[in-house]
C-alpha cells in the first residue's frame, strides 16, 4: 500500500547538507507535488507530471540523508511506472530504488528489484548504446545482491551469466572499452568461485582476466597489477610456487613501467608493489629474495619521501618507509642477520614516533613495537621484549594483530619468569587462533601452530609437562602437514617445534 510522505513529516528531521541544499530544492518541489495531487489527473499537464516532480522530490530525500523518505517516494512513482507500461522508465525507478534499499541494508527487499531491473534493462537495451551498460551494471547488482545474502553458487553462477553476455558485446558509447568489462566480470566471478572454495576454477578466472589486462597494461597499469597480485595469490595458496613468483614478478614489472613517467601515484603504488613483493617472497619460502626485494622498498620510499613537496605527502611517505623498514627488519631477523635487523627495527621505531600524535603514526608504532620485541627475543634481551610486545598491544587495534602480540608478550613474560602472567596471555592466543583457524585454516593454521610452540614452552617453564606435552604435539603434527604442503616456507617453523619437543625436561 502507498504511504506518500507528507511536508508534515519533513519538518523536524535534520538534514545533511548539500549544493544545492537539498532542503531548500524541496521547498521548491513541495508545492507542485501537493498541487498536483490535489488536482484531477485528467488536468494534469502531462500523464507523467505527478511520477517526474515525485522522481525529482525522493533524489532531494536522499541528497538530505531521509532513505526512508525517499523509499516511500520512489514506491509511489514505481506504481504510476508500472501502470504506464513505458519499459524504460520503469526501469529508470526500479534502479534508484534497488540503491536505496542496499543503502538501507535491506537486501532481501534489493534483490527481487534487482532482479526485476536486470530484466527491464534487457528489454530496452540497443546494441553500442550506454542501455547496454546499464544491463550490465544490473547484473553485476544482482550478483553482488547473492553475495551478500550468502546465495554463493546463484553469484558464482550469475558471475558467469554475466561473462557470456559480455564476450558478444562490441563498443559502447560512452563506456568502457569492451575489454575492461569483460576482464572485470572474469575477476568477479573469480571472487564468487573463491568464496565457495572453488580455487582452481578461480585461477582459471583470474587468469582469463589478466590475459586481457596485459593487452591493456599500458593504459591501465593498476588494473593489471591487481589481477596479476590476486592470480599469484591463488596460484601460492595452491601449491604452484613457480608460476605464483613468476606472476608475482611480472606484477612488480607492470607498476615499474607506468611509475617510469611522472606520474607520482603511480610512483607511489610502485613502491607499495615492490613492499608487498617482498612479502610475497617470504611467503614463497624465498628468503634472501625477499630481503633484497625489501630493500628495495625501503629504497622506494626514502627516495618518495624526499621528493614529497607538501608536508603531509611527505609524512606519508615516512611513514611508509617506517612500515618497509619493519618487514625488512623481519626479512632480516628470517636469515639471521639480527644486527642488521635491529637497526632497521631502530629506525622504524624512530620514524614512526614523530607521528604518535596520528593515528596511521600509532598503526606504524605498534608495528614497529611488535617486530622489535620478535627481535629482542632473539637477543635474549627478555625484559626489553616484555616491555616491547606490551607496547605492541597496546597500540595495535585489530583483534587479530593484538593477538599476535600478545603471544610474543606471553613468550617474552616467561623468559623473564612472570609465569602466571605469561600463561594467561598464551591461552588467550591460542584461543583466538584456535577459533579463527576452524574457521579459516588457510590463513591461521600456521598462526595457530606458532602460538601452540610457544605455549608448549611456557607450560615446560612451568614445569607442566603434561601440558607442554600436549601443546607441542599439536604443534608438530600441524607443523608437519604445512611443511609437506610447503616446505621452503614452513620447514623452519617445524624445525623449531622439533626442537622444542626435544628440549621438554624429561619426567
Amino acid at each position: 500500500m502507498i504511504n506518500p510522505v507528507t511536508r508534515g513529516e519533513t519538518w523536524h528531521r535534520p538534514a545533511r547538507t548539500g549544493y544545492p541544499d537539498p532542503v531548500k530544492m524541496l521547498g521548491y518541489v513541495w508545492p507542485v507535488v501537493e498541487d498536483l495531487r490535489a488536482t484531477p489527473r485528467a488536468e494534469w499537464p502531462s500523464p507523467d507530471a505527478l511520477a517526474e516532480a515525485l522522481a525529482e522530490q525522493a533524489e532531494y530525500f536522499e541528497e538530505a540523508g531521509w532513505d526512508d523518505f525517499a523509499l516511500r517516494t520512489h514506491l509511489e512513482v514505481l506504481e504510476f511506472r508500472r501502470e504506464s507500461g513505458d519499459a524504460g522508465k520503469l526501469r529508470e525507478v526500479l534502479t534508484p530504488l534497488r540503491a536505496n534499499l542496499m543503502r538501507q541494508q535491506r537486501y532481501e527487499e534489493a534483490l527481487p528489484v534487482a532482479v526485476e531491473e536486470l530484466e527491464v534493462a534487457w528489454q530496452v537495451a540497443v546494441p553500442g548504446d550506454y542501455s547496454t551498460e546499464r544491463a550490465n551494471v544490473a547484473r553485476y547488482w544482482v550478483t553482488d545482491l547473492l553475495g551478500k545474502l550468502g546465495r554463493h553458487e546463484e553469484a558464482a553462477r550469475n558471475a558467469a551469466a554475466a561473462i557470456e553476455e559480455l564476450r558478444d558485446q562490441g563498443p559502447i558509447e560512452h563506456a568502457s572499452p569492451p575489454g575492461y568489462r569483460l576482464a572485470h566480470a572474469h575477476s568477479e566471478h573469480a571472487d564468487r568461485l573463491e568464496v565457495l572454495g572453488e580455487f582452481e576454477r578461480a585461477a582459471d578466472a583470474r587468469a582469463e582476466s589478466v590475459t586481457i589486462w596485459r593487452l591493456h597494461a599500458a593504459d591501465s597499469p593498476l588494473n593489471c597489477y591487481l589481477e596479476l597480485e590476486e592470480l599469484s595469490r591463488l596460484q601460492l595458496r595452491l601449491g604452484r610456487f613457480e608460476e605464483s613468483r613468476a606472476t608475482a614478478v611480472e606484477s612488480v614489472e607492470v607498476l615499474r613501467r607506468g611509475a617510469e613517467g611522472d606520474d607520482w601515484h603511480l610512483k607511489t603504488l610502485h613502491a607499495g608493489a615492490v613492499h608487498n613483493h617482498g612479502n610475497r617472497l617470504h611467503a614463497l619460502g624465498l628468503d634472501e629474495e625477499a630481503v633484497a626485494a625489501a630493500q628495495d622498498a625501503v629504497t622506494c620510499y626514502r627516495t618518495l619521501a624526499a621528493q614529497a613537496e607538501r608536508r603531509a605527502v611527505a609524512m606519508k611517505m615516512e611513514l611508509h618507509v617506517s612500515l618497509a623498514l619493519v618487514s625488512l627488519g623481519s626479512r632480516l631477523h628470517d636469515v639471521r642477520r639480527l644486527d642488521e635487523a635491529l637497526a632497521a627495527s631502530d629506525e622504524a621505531l624512530e620514524i614512526a614516533s614523530r607521528y604518535d600524535d596520528r593515528e596511521l603514526g600509532r598503526k606504524e608504532l605498534a608495528r614497529a613495537w611488535h617486530n622489535r620485541a620478535s627481535l629482542l627475543l632473539s637477543f635474549g634481551s627478555w625484559p626489553d621484549a616484555v616491555e616491547a610486545a606490551a607496547k605492541g598491544v597496546e597500540l595495535y587495534q585489530r583483534t587479530e594483530d593484538k593477538a599476535m602480540a600478545r603471544n610474543t608478550f606471553a613468550l617474552a613474560s616467561a623468559r623473564c619468569g612472570a609465569l602466571d602472567e605469561a600463561l594467561e596471555a598464551s591461552l588467550s592466543s591460542v584461543a583466538d587462533y584456535r577459533e579463527w583457524a576452524a574457521r579459516d585454516p588457510y590463513t591461521y593454521t600456521r598462526l595457530l601452530a606458532d602460538a601452540l610452540t610457544d605455549h608448549a614452552i611456557i607450560r615446560s617453564l612451568r614445569s607442566e609437562r603434561a601440558e607442554a606435552e600436549g601443546a607441542i604435539g599439536e604443534s608438530l603434527v600441524l607443523h608437519q602437514e604445512l611443511a609437506a604442503a610447503h616446505p621452503g616456507r614452513c620447514q623452519r617453523e617445524l624445525d623449531r617445534a622439533r626442537s622444542v619437543a626435544d628440549h621438554l625436561p624429561a619426567r
